[in-house]
């Protein structure tokens, strides 16, 4: 007997339809998704501290070294995305423009780039070196932020520093100073780029102070140095 093919039913129509819609509607996610993870990727910028270290003509080094420590941070201030205030009391991250790694690691290797570089000490080390040094120097990163206003956005950056004898037996002795250094520098532009650059010129003026300071303790074996100052007269108002 003949017999004739069956047609496909309605129902099995329609769940292929389903199917292909589903796929297509997977693949057009996923190709979203990946476009999107790219755009987003593209659209973060990192920045960096950039400036001459710090030179000091004909000045006679000291015989002593100094070991600088890693400096701390403010923890409102310690992640890497640029940090802005924007009035009293509201600050705000930007999640697009980051600094390229920890800003307490970028400034304390700056630091001791310039106390290397200034050539006005017996020694300079690192706090991961195995010499301990004559003196120690740290401290915290109290501020840094830009501060938006009408006029224009300004770089705020601020350290407390403190200079220690550790040659001296007796540790209620040994603090040399300590003491405030805060720039504000105002912003060419209202960009991240100009932010960066404001920041550096800000860093290149407390970094000259910090060691001049540091200098001219060491240089009077520590008995010219003040325990507390007020902060220095850096800022540009």
């Amino acid at each position: 007997m003949r017999t004739t093919p069956r047609k496909p039913s309605f129902r099995l129509h329609f769940s292929m339809i389903r199917l292909a819609l589903g796929l297509w509607a997977a693949a057009l996610l996923l190709g979203g998704c990946a476009a999107g993870a790219k755009t987003s990727a593209a659209a973060v910028r990192q920045y960096a501290l950039e400036y001459p270290s710090p030179a000091f003509g004909n000045l006679e080094p000291v015989s002593d070294s100094i070991r600088v420590e890693p400096l701390s941070i403010a923890r409102a201030f310690s992640n890497a995305s640029m940090v802005y205030r924007s009035r009293p009391f509201v600050y705000g991250d930007d999640a697009y423009n980051r600094w390229k790694i920890k800003p307490s690691v970028m400034i304390s290797d700056l630091l001791l780039r310039d106390m290397k570089s200034a050539g006005l000490f017996g020694g300079v080390f690192s706090g991961s070196d195995a010499e301990s040094g004559d003196y120690a120097l740290g401290g915290v990163i109290e501020e840094l932020y830009e501060q938006e206003e009408r006029d224009g956005g300004k770089a705020v950056l601020s350290l407390n520093v403190t200079l220690l004898n550790r040659s001296r037996q007796n540790a209620g002795s040994r603090l040399i100073f300590q003491k405030n250094y805060r720039s504000v520098q105002a912003l060419e532009t209202g960009d991240a780029e100009s932010m960066a650059r404001a920041v550096s010129k800000a860093m290149e003026a407390l970094s000259r102070e910090i060691i001049l300071d540091a200098y001219q303790a060491m240089r009077g074996n520590g008995e010219t140095g003040t325990k507390a100052s007020p902060p220095r007269g850096l800022s540009v108002r």
